[in-house]
């Protein structure tokens, strides 16, 4: 086994550990309705604050700065193809939506089909991030460790929201417990296939990495905006607005994003 083949599967254990071990907190320990409504608020700010803080910039960062190394520019093209590809993620959950991917109206007689809609989501991004380590690895240890901590840095953070979202979704304990397994195994071996399907591949660009997290981005974003954030708003708060817990869960991933470690690379 060669260096690259051993911080693949190095990377993909971490990731399947660490999303399975936030994502059981939920689950594992009671909390009051109360209480979980604030978690899935600030689930809801994490989502989209990883989006915009993280994913993005790390997608932009990785694409730019192989133009920079030369690649030439074609004036107009490439903002569009960025925006474009974010858009691309975005739209492909629409479409899953659209020929047949199970979504709820926010009714409680939906919150099944609410819980399988938001766990499929998350788990075509983590597919995406999951490509998006495989290739990256092959390319060299060093940009597959910048991408492995942009997605370590949403990861367990996420795996934490959607267990909180089930949980107060009163999704039945087994289910939610086997859709939290889907999600941590799905990145994992999407890296592992990706890593030995596309090594020494030309697919396996930076620019095609980078592109892979934007496109991430757009998935993310989907599941924040259409499936987390209508079902914090659904319901009545006589004493508190679910807001200030959307901007805390905004605040929480500026703050890891500043002090993480892909921050100033």
């Amino acid at each position: 086994m060669d260096d690259e083949q051993a911080v693949i599967l190095l990377l993909s254990a971490i990731m399947f550990v660490g999303a399975l071990a936030f994502g059981y907190v939920p689950l594992g320990l009671h909390f009051s309705h109360k209480r979980l409504e604030q978690f899935m608020a600030i689930s809801a700010g994490v989502l989209i604050g990883s989006a915009f803080l993280i994913i993005i910039p790390e997608g932009l960062e990785i694409t730019l700065g192989e133009h920079e190394e030369g690649l030439e520019h074609e004036e107009g093209l490439e903002p569009l193809l960025l925006g474009g590809t974010i858009l691309a993620g975005f739209t492909l959950m629409l479409l899953f939506e659209f020929f047949g991917l199970p979504h709820a109206v926010h009714h409680e007689a939906d919150r099944e089909l609410l819980s399988l809609s938001a766990t499929i989501g998350l788990v075509i991004h983590s597919a995406v991030d999951g490509l998006a380590l495989g290739a990256s690895v092959t390319s060299g240890t060093e940009i597959g460790l910048i991408v492995f901590a942009a997605i370590m840095l949403h990861k367990g953070p996420t795996a934490f929201g959607l267990s909180s979202f089930l949980a107060h979704n009163k999704t039945e304990k087994t289910r939610s417990q086997l859709y939290l397994l889907l999600f941590a195994l799905t990145s994992p071996i999407a890296a592992i296939l990706a890593f030995y399907t596309l090594r020494d591949s030309a697919l396996a660009s930076d620019v095609n990495v980078g592109l892979a997290l934007l496109f991430s981005a757009g998935t993310f974003l989907y599941v924040a905006t259409v499936d987390v954030l209508p079902e914090v708003h659904s319901h009545e708060h006589n004493d508190e607005s679910p807001t200030g817990f959307v901007v805390l869960g905004m605040l929480l991933v500026l703050l890891i994003a500043l002090l993480g470690p892909g921050h100033g690379h």
